[in-house]
C-alpha cells in the first residue's frame, strides 16, 4: 500500500480454508478502479501478494469433540493431476499441509452439501501415499458421521461421493481416477469383478450345453430302441401263434382206422 511509502501487512481470517490465489483474485477485483487498484479513494495499491495460509484457529469452546461412538469410515483415492513427491508425504512441510487443507476443505464442503449431510460431522487426511506404475498421489483419509446415523453405511457413502465427484472423476480442483475410490474397502469395481470371476467362462457354458444336449439324444435314442424292440417281440409272437393254430380233440386222425 503506497501512501507515504508505507508497507501493510494484513491477516484476514476465514471460516474454512480457501485457496489462496482464489482470495487475491477476489481481493484484487473489488479493489480495481479503473487501471490501478484502490482501497478507497485514500490509497493505491502495488505489489499485492499471498505470503502464508495458516490453519484456522478455533477457540476452546469450538473445538469439536468426537464422540467415541460416533461412525468411522476409510475413505481412499488417487489424484491425478497432483505428482507424488516426498514433500507430500512428508508431514510438516508446506506442501503436505497446504494440500493436506484443500483436500480436507473439499471433502468436507462435498459431504455438507450432499444428501447425507445431516449425518456427516467431518474428513480429516491421514497421509498420502504413491501409486505404483504411475506419480499420481494416494490419498487416505478418514470421515466421521454420526453415530445416530443408522442408515448410512460404506455403500451409501460410496455411492455418495460419485455422485457428488462426476462419476468419482472431479473433486473441486483435483481429477480422480474412479478406479481408485473406496470406502472401508469396498468399491463397485471390485464387486464387478467378484461377478465376474465368479461366473463360468463362456467354452464353459457351451460344453455343458452340448453335454446335456448329448444327455437328451441318448436318452431319446434309448427310448426309441427300446420301443421297436418291444414291438418286434409282440409282432414274433403273433406269427408263431398264427403258425401253430389251435387243436381240436374231435378231429384227431389217429381215431380212425
Amino acid at each position: 500500500m503506497t501512501s507515504g511509502s508505507m508497507m501493510v501487512t494484513i491477516e484476514a481470517l476465514f471460516s474454512s480454508y480457501l485457496d489462496p490465489n482464489l482470495v487475491k483474485q477476489v481481493f484484487l477485483n473489488k479493489t480495481l478502479n479503473a487501471s490501478s487498484h484502490w482501497l478507497g479513494a485514500t490509497y493505491q495499491l502495488t505489489d499485492l501478494h499471498v505470503i502464508d495460509m495458516k490453519p484456522p484457529i478455533l477457540l476452546p469452546t469450538e473445538v469439536p469433540t468426537t464422540s467415541s461412538s460416533s461412525q468411522h469410515f476409510n475413505l481412499n483415492f488417487t489424484i491425478t493431476n497432483l505428482p507424488y513427491s516426498q514433500d507430500i508425504a512428508q508431514p510438516g512441510t508446506s506442501k503436505h499441509e497446504q494440500n493436506k487443507r484443500s483436500i480436507e476443505y473439499a471433502l468436507n464442503q462435498l459431504f455438507r452439501n450432499s444428501s447425507i449431510k445431516s449425518y456427516f460431522s467431518d474428513c480429516q487426511v491421514l497421509a498420502f501415499r504413491s501409486v505404483s506404475n504411475s506419480n499420481h498421489t494416494g490419498v487416505d483419509s478418514l470421515c466421521n458421521f454420526s453415530p445416530l446415523a443408522r442408515r448410512v453405511d460404506r455403500v451409501a457413502i460410496y455411492e455418495e461421493f460419485l455422485r457428488m465427484t462426476q462419476n468419482g472423476t472431479q473433486l473441486l480442483n483435483f481429477t480422480l481416477d474412479r478406479k481408485s475410490v473406496l470406502v472401508d474397502g469396498y468399491s463397485s469395481n471390485r464387486e464387478d469383478d467378484v461377478i465376474k470371476n465368479s461366473g463360468l467362462p463362456f467354452w464353459a457354458i457351451i460344453l455343458i450345453c452340448l453335454a446335456v444336449l448329448l444327455v437328451l439324444i441318448t436318452c431319446l435314442m434309448c427310448c426309441f430302441l427300446v420301443t421297436v424292440c418291444r414291438r418286434k417281440k409282440e409282432g414274433d409272437y403273433q406269427v408263431q401263434r398264427h403258425r401253430l393254430g389251435y387243436y381240436l380233440p374231435h378231429l384227431d386222425l389217429r381215431k380212425f382206422p
